[in-house]
């Protein structure tokens, strides 16, 4: 009996010194691969567009999504570049920058039971962008149907703004989606005048399709001026805009009629020959508080005149002061300088002033800039920034939108990268033998060796990006000079070197030098090119610096000047 409780008890201390050193190993184990699960769980910054997803949606139709980059060396994104695959490896660029920094794109007009397959990049304030994302395949079929809708991620999803087809007949307070919003500049007629744009919070009015069909009943012939818009900007003054016709007979245009509309039927004319092909112009010394309304005709070389474009309106605004009765004779005018000295801009276009507060608080006071501009800043700013204080003004503009995002990025706060670090001390190694330590030493110089080659790492791509980023900031502006198409730069950024121009990859010619050889554009310089002699529908418009490709756009994207 003796010797069998002697067994039973050595037996249950043995067990005992079995379970604690099974605890004692599984220690050890968790002691190893502790640093590697808290490296494993610190998020890794991307530098490029992520979880690129594409959704077939109805028979025509794939919805793209992705997450934005998390790592933009103090840059600020302010569009998306969608490209599509033709073949293995080979990818066409079919937009060149969405506008807006949400991650969603839908594409139209796609072939039932056909693959595509696309990438995304995103696009910097300099104009540069990132490298793509993943690609992304989907086909739709006849059963594709849109995935239940959630609720968005930011409150401001809409876009609300006046549309005007060419033949002047304004649809006010349109408001449709910031997706439809896009693909109306890009779809629209290029004489449809899209003005007062503002984000919005406010049910939807109206879609693409339907703004569309507004445009195709509402356009004017290519053979007259249009729209013409009319403007009250004071109490005795009114300012008129228009685009020129599309079909011209091969002439010239040499300057523009302008009849005022005494009476239904009766028109004075208040300008035979303006002289120039600028299309803006001041009527001052009117009564206040008038409706008056005008009607322009476009002159050519060979002395023919253009049919009429639409009639526009526009009422005097009111004013406290007492104002002298009209005469009899027709109002006063001021006709545009030739143009060679073209009129100041205070005079011809309102523009807007505002303060500008950026992500980091700080506020930009009595910013004025061009209408055209206000409007594609507040579409694609930073949604932390603030505009307040907004009005209209005469005064000469102080800024443009290039440099109002360049200042945005300037005070936008920088992301903190977490540093790859561990509370681990390695213990004092003691003399004691164990079968074990050297693989615990060996883990332990693992997590040392990739603590240390990834911040090696993240040195070197912080310091060498910065290093070879360099911030250009320029606009392009298509406009006619002596009859020709021509392209302006404005350079509000660093000096481009080596700048030139191409147009569907054939060099512009620069209009001081008559050389079409690459020149450097400096900061602050304004600098124009003669479009060649012959080029295709919508020619791609490239420009580089060297070798390097800064801006591509379509002719007809382009801004008029």
């Amino acid at each position: 009996m003796n010797l069998f409780n002697l067994i039973n008890t050595s037996m249950m201390k043995f067990n005992r010194l079995i379970l604690l050193a099974s605890v004692f190993i599984v220690l050890v184990g968790i002691w190893a691969v502790a640093p590697n699960l808290v490296q494993a769980m610190t998020p890794t910054p991307t530098i490029t567009p992520t979880d690129l997803t594409a959704t077939a949606v109805s028979p025509t139709q794939i919805t793209l999504s992705w997450n934005a980059p998390t790592q933009n060396y103090g840059k600020t994104i302010i569009g998306y570049k969608i490209e599509q695959m033709l073949s293995t490896g080979i990818y066409d660029t079919m937009l060149q920058n969405t506008g807006s920094t949400i991650t969603t794109y839908s594409i139209t007009g796609l072939t039932t039971d056909k693959t595509y397959t696309y990438r995304v990049s995103a696009v910097y304030s300099d104009d540069s962008s990132t490298d793509p994302s993943n690609s992304a395949s989907a086909t739709p079929t006849p059963t594709s149907a849109p995935p239940p809708t959630l609720p968005p991620t930011s409150p401001i999803t809409n876009v609300k703004f006046d549309f005007t087809p060419s033949d002047g007949t304004t649809l006010t307070a349109v408001i449709i989606t910031q997706d439809d919003y896009r693909l109306l500049q890009a779809e629209k007629n290029s004489r449809s005048v899209i003005s007062n744009a503002l984000p919005t919070t406010e049910s939807i009015t109206n879609d693409l399709a339907g703004v569309l069909v507004y445009q195709n009943n509402h356009l004017s012939p290519d053979t007259v001026p249009g729209p013409l818009i009319a403007k009250a900007v004071s109490p005795t003054q009114i300012n008129l805009s228009w685009l020129p016709p599309l079909e011209n007979y091969q002439q010239q245009i040499i300057g523009y009629k302008l009849d005022w509309k005494r009476a239904p039927g009766d028109y004075v004319i208040i300008d035979d020959n303006t002289g120039n092909d600028t299309t803006m112009y001041s009527i001052i010394n009117l009564k206040t508080d008038t409706t008056y309304t005008y009607r322009v005709a476009a002159i050519y070389s060979d002395h023919t005149i253009s049919n009429p474009s639409n009639e526009a309106s526009a009422i005097t605004l009111q004013s406290l002061q007492p104002t002298t009765p009209p005469s009899s004779s027709p109002p006063s005018t001021t006709t545009p300088p030739p143009t060679s000295s073209p009129p100041p801009t205070s005079q011809l276009v309102m523009n807007v002033k505002f303060d500008f507060t950026a992500p980091d608080g700080t506020t930009l006071t009595g910013v004025i800039m061009i209408q055209s501009d206000y409007q594609q800043l507040i579409v694609i700013k930073d949604p932390r920034s603030i505009i307040s204080n907004v009005t209209e003004t005469a005064n000469t503009i102080n800024n443009n939108l290039s440099g109002l995002l360049r200042y945005q990025s300037i005070h936008t706060p920088q992301e903190t990268i977490p540093q790859q670090s561990s509370n681990y001390t390695p213990p004092t190694p003691n003399t004691t033998s164990s079968p074990n330590i050297g693989l615990l030493w060996g883990v332990v110089t693992s997590v040392i060796a990739s603590g240390v080659i990834g911040i090696i790492t993240w040195f070197f791509k912080t310091k060498v990006a910065k290093k070879i980023a360099k911030e250009y900031n320029f606009t392009l502006e298509k406009t006619i000079e002596d009859g020709t198409l021509h392209i302006r730069i404005r350079n509000s950024g660093a000096t481009i070197e080596d700048c030139i121009i191409l147009c569907a990859g054939v060099p512009c010619v620069w209009t001081d030098t008559k050389i079409d050889k690459p020149r450097h554009v400096h900061e602050g310089s304004i600098s124009l090119v003669k479009l060649p002699d012959e080029f295709g529908n919508n020619p791609l418009i490239s420009v580089k610096s060297g070798k390097r490709v800064l801006k591509r756009t379509q002719l007809d994207d382009m801004a008029h000047g």
